[in-house]
């Protein structure tokens, strides 16, 4: 199914869990646990405050022990990422997939909640076969799996699943082989049915037996019966049937930033056909711009490799604060610290930019007491012999 024209409010579920801020986190957890959701919106008159998903409550058992003594807010996330009804369902994964969220609050024109988006109803809609029919399994999983014997604690597996950003965790035995598994709705359940679960075992609060699948099976195939299952998760086993990965949905929809890569440059040919057909000389750098905002709304920003912006494109005059970044000759470091990146010129390296990695940011800071963010996507700018001259920022 072509996707990259279709608005995120076609995918977007209407039915939203929402709770206000006066709830505790008992009522958070009992709604959670009653109703089978990964996460609830904080709503206010219609207004997105916040939200709390499963990997908030994980988080806050590992950093706080029990939760039940605390409120909605304590729990929440905020300010909550947002897109309206309206944006195009290709930018809209992108936006996740940069930002590592599985949720995105769906809005309208004038901010008010319409509804919710997730990686699954992405994964749903982009139609795995149409791309990855041939791939394997393996070339999809996530071998960063965390594995532990079932003597150890809750609040040992809570702790690696927060630092290393992991939706489950596997009980094995000396073969690392399965014995069960202890998924983040696992962990809401534990948090609603007691006090403090950190020193229970994996044994006693663990889901089995394990839905595994081969490391060589076709993902077509294993994401067909995933779906067909109403499961998120499987273990990959190797051949002597260790544990030796983990497929999710998240491993899965980010198999979809080729796809993006390729829809971009699909809207920049359309730019590039309209404007030959109209017959007039722009100049290449004028086209870029045209493309850029066109395509994804974004400013351009580019320095040398000492970080002295010598380009900025005229969409950084519209936006507050981004202003700053109108100045050739300006030390860029000063503008991203200014807008909130502390540590800009730590992680602003042509080594850690290298081989096309990126970087993505988010910016904040107050204007006219009103708070704003942009999210900044840092790459490296090279020449035709592929030699770092500098930087380039985009930013939405």
């Amino acid at each position: 199914m072509d996707t990259n024209d279709k608005p995120i409010s076609e995918l977007m579920t209407r039915t939203v869990c929402e709770v206000p801020t006066d709830w505790s986190a008992a009522q958070i957890l009992d709604k959670m646990q009653a109703m089978s959701v990964s996460s609830v919106l904080v709503v206010e008159e219609r207004l997105t405050l916040g939200v709390i998903t499963e990997r908030d409550i994980v988080r806050n058992l590992h950093r706080k022990g029990g939760l039940k003594a605390l409120s909605c807010t304590d729990l929440m996330q905020a300010p909550v990422v947002t897109v309206e009804q309206h944006e195009k369902c290709m930018d809209v994964y992108h936006l996740m997939d940069g930002r590592r969220i599985r949720h995105v609050a769906v809005t309208d024109a004038e901010g008010l909640l319409v509804g919710i988006v997730s990686e699954s109803d992405i994964l749903r809609d982009f139609g795995v076969e149409h791309y990855m029919r041939f791939k394997d399994v393996g070339g999809a999983m996530s071998p960063d799996v965390i594995l532990l014997p079932e003597s150890a604690t809750v609040g040992e597996a809570v702790a690696l699943m927060d630092e290393r950003r992991q939706s489950c965790v596997f009980a094995v035995d000396g073969e690392k082989r399965p014995l069960g598994v202890l998924s983040e709705r696992d962990i809401v359940r534990l948090c609603h049915e007691h006090d403090d679960p950190t020193g229970l075992t994996l044994g006693a609060t663990m889901k089995g037996p394990v839905r595994t699948t081969h490391r060589a099976a076709l993902l077509h195939d294993v994401v067909k019966s995933m779906d067909e299952a109403h499961i998120r998760r499987l273990a990959v086993v190797d051949d002597t049937g260790g544990v030796c990965g983990v497929l999710t949905h998240h491993e899965v929809v980010h198999g979809l930033e080729g796809q993006y890569v390729s829809y971009l440059k699909d809207m920049i040919q359309e730019q590039e056909k309209a404007l030959e057909g109209r017959q007039v000389a722009v100049s290449e750098k004028r086209l870029l711009e045209n493309i850029l905002r066109s395509a994804v709304g974004t400013a351009v920003i580019t320095t040398d490799l000492d970080g002295r912006i010598g380009y900025f494109s005229p969409s950084v005059l519209g936006i507050s604060k981004l202003q700053l970044f109108a100045a050739r000759g300006r030390d860029v470091f000063e503008v991203l610290v200014a807008l909130g990146w502390a540590d800009a010129r730590q992680a602003m390296t042509p080594q850690a930019l290298a081989n096309g990695r990126l970087h993505t940011q988010l910016l904040a800071w107050m204007a006219d007491g009103q708070s704003s963010h942009a999210e900044l996507q840092v790459s490296l700018l090279v020449d035709d012999k592929n030699q770092a001259q500098g930087f380039l920022l985009l930013a939405r």
